[in-house]
Order: structure tokens, then sequence, then C-alpha cells
């Protein structure tokens, strides 16, 4: 690094004299201050620790002159019983003095406590970053949260710096710590970070329930624009033209009654129109089948279409499943098997539904796989939205021996799973 820097008065840099030429502790840098605390805090600690335990070594030879030569022995025995407590409770003092916390257990719990105050996980990382950067006594702090979607939220306290420590939470990274200074104390480290990742994950969990939230509102509203447009430009003219082919008849029906009857030909067309419309519509919001055939049924019926051989497998019972349940299993199932069927050039496909403490659906091919093009295609996010509706979630990959596998969570209902 070479020689610092000297001043004009040939002071190191960042020390600044005053008038009277005493040294500004203000003027130190963050680091350097920090460490003429410790030093400070040391000596203190040592030089009433050397005041007590002489004044009871002294003492007691003093007491106990009468004894000859085990007056020393006495008062070195005592003096030694003295030194440990003594310091602790000396250093106790002085750390409250010069306000630093060494009990690991005491700052978790001051951890805990800023990050209990927070109005949602977004301040709670902030907090702990802050309280980090106190506990540790670093230069600077800063906290990254990984998000699912590959983003990174970063929050800092100071300037940061590069000594980096993995935040895990149950076995799978969330973040990281940055720090800024000298090393901290292992086991200080150790238990801050794994409260840190739980502070981080909360965050990531936040991040991901706003996602889904404003995925499910796009769906919901894309719902809405697809029925407005099916009422508007499908049902609603094929009602308007029956009702002008009724009004058309009723005036031909006195002067040519033999003109009525094409005209009644043309609104019996209309109306089985209008019906397959308003099925199209209801199909639309719930498929009929789960109605009639449960959802073991509608599968089975789905699993009859034109193509590849689809088997079906059914473990569990299915008749009292949340009614939002079984329609996203039915959607999915529905949506997984028309890929088989369009873009997997497949033999055969499996469907396989599994009820436990939550519902599994799997779908899988011995097709030629999940092709790039498709990996983001409106269907398979389709399938991934209607699971997080219903509270789940979709993923869909390639499997080992060939082809696709679809594999689906729906979470149940306490009350219903405990019927």
């Amino acid at each position: 690094m070479g020689r610092k820097l000297l001043g004009a008065q040939g002071l190191p840099q960042g020390v600044a004299a005053g008038r009277s030429g005493v040294l500004s502790v203000g003027a130190f840098p963050r680091d350097r201050r920090r460490h003429l605390a410790l030093v400070v805090n040391r000596a203190l600690v040592y030089a009433v620790l050397t005041a007590v335990v002489g004044a009871v070594y002294f003492g007691i030879i003093a007491v106990a002159a009468g004894l000859g030569s085990w007056a020393g022995l006495v008062a070195a025995l005592a003096a030694g019983a003295l030194f440990h407590p003594v310091r602790q409770r000396l250093q106790e003092v002085a750390d409250r003095l010069f306000k630093v916390e060494r009990d690991p257990y005491r700052v978790a719990d001051r951890l805990n406590q800023s990050v209990q105050r927070a109005s949602g996980p977004a301040e709670a990382l902030e907090s702990a970053a802050t309280a980090i950067r106190q506990a540790l006594q670093a230069d600077g702090v800063a906290v990254e949260v990984l998000l699912s979607d590959g983003s990174l939220r970063r929050v800092c306290d100071g300037e940061p710096g590069e000594q980096a420590t993995p935040l895990i939470w149950h076995g799978r990274p969330v973040g990281r710590l940055l720090l800024a200074g000298e090393p901290p104390d292992p086991g200080l480290l150790d238990m801050l970070v794994r409260h840190l990742a739980e502070v981080a994950h909360a965050v990531r969990l936040t991040a991901d329930l706003q996602r889904s939230r404003e995925r499910i509102l796009a769906t919901r509203e894309e719902e809405r624009r697809r029925l407005r447009r099916d009422l508007h430009d499908g049902l609603g003219p094929t009602l308007a033209s029956l009702a002008m082919t009724v009004d058309e008849a009723r005036l031909r029906l006195s002067k040519d009654p033999a003109a009525v009857d094409p005209l009644l030909h043309r609104v019996r067309s209309q109306m089985a129109t209008a019906i397959g419309d308003v099925r199209d519509l209801v199909y639309g919001l719930r498929p009929p089948a789960l109605d009639e055939l449960g959802l073991e049924g509608a599968l089975r019926s789905l699993a009859e279409g034109p193509g590849p051989r689809v088997v079906v497998v059914v473990t569990g019972r299915l008749k009292d499943l949340p009614p939002e349940v079984g329609v996203a299993a039915y959607r999915i199932a529905q949506e997984a098997v028309t890929n088989v069927r369009r873009h997997a050039h497949a033999t055969t496909a499996l469907i396989r539904l599994e009820r436990q403490e939550e519902l599994w659906l799997t779908v899988s091919d011995d097709g030629i796989g999940l092709l790039e093009e498709r990996r983001n295609g409106v269907g398979l996010a389709s399938m991934r939205e209607r699971a997080a509706e219903a509270g789940g979630d979709c993923v869909v990959t390639g499997r080992p021996g060939g082809g696709t596998e679809v594999v689906v969570r729906l979470p149940l209902k306490a009350e219903e799973g405990a019927r």
C-alpha cells in the first residue's frame, strides 16, 4: 500500500489537530474510531480490574499479617478466585458504557424485537440490516435477497464490503449478507445470519405472493374480457336476430301464412345457435362434466378423445374436494392433454391423481419432450396461473427417459381434509 499521506502537520490523513494541538477524535474515520473505542474499553476494564484485585490482595495481607507466610498464599488464592467474575462484571459495565453487546442471545433478541416492530417484511429487512450493523460494529451492511424470478432485492446500511455470508433457509439459499470492516465473531455472525434468513425468506414469499396476485388479476380481467366479447359479439347478435325474425313472422302471419314457415325454420336455427353459445359460456365458467361425472369421471372422459392412449390412475377419494380445486385440476389436466395431443408426438400419456394431505396431479407422456419455444407458451402459463389461483403450484419439466411431465400441487382446506 505504501506509506500513508501526511497532512500539513505531519499527521496521517483523517486525523486533525485542534487549535490547542490536541487530536480531534471525531476526525478519525469510522474504523479508527471503533479501534480506539475498543482500546479504551479494554484499558478501562483492566485498569479497574488491576486496582480491585490489587486492593483485595494487599488488603488480605494487611488483615492476615499474623498468619505469617500463609497470608500471601491466602491473598493470592482470593485474588485469583475474584479475577474472572470481577473481570466479567467490569466488562459488562464497560460494554454498556460504550454501547457494545457481546451476548449473542441478547443480540438475537434485539434483532427479533426490531423485526417485530416493522410493519412488513420489506421494512423488517431494513430494520434487521441496521440491527446487525450495530451488533457487529460493522462499517457497512448489505442484505441481498434472491427472489424466485431471479432478481435481487438489496437493502444497505452504510457502505457494504466484500465479506459475503450466504443466507440459508431449510437448505435453500435465499440471499447473502455483505459486511464491511473487520471480520466479526463467527458464533455471533452465525446466530444473526440464521435469524436474517427467516426475514429474507419472508421477503421472498411476499414478493412471490404479489406477483401471483398480479397474475391472477390479469387472468381474471382477461376472462371478463372474453365473456364480454362472447356475449357482445356472439350471443347478443344472435338473440337480436332471433327477435327480428319473430317480429317478421308475426307481421306476415295474417297476410301471407305460407311465408311464415321458412321464418320459423330460421328461428329454430338461430335458437340452436344461441343454445350453443350459452353452452360454451357455461362450459367456460365450469365444465359440466365435473357436475355430471365428478372429477375422476371427467378425466376418464377426457382420456377417451382421439390421439395417443391416455391412462388415468386415481388414488384416494375425490367426492368432497373443494370446488375450486376440482376445477383447477381438471382444467390443468385438460390443457396438459391438449398439449400432448397437439405437440408431443407421443404414443402414451398418463394422468395420475393422488389425494394425500394435498391433491397431487401428474400428467406425463413419452413424446419428444418440452421444446424451447414452448417453455413459456400461453398454455403452460395458464396451467401455472390456475394452480396459483387455487393456492398451489405447477412445475413442467422434461422426463429423464424422454417426454414431458407436469406436476401440480393443490392444497386442500383443513376442514375438507378432515371429513
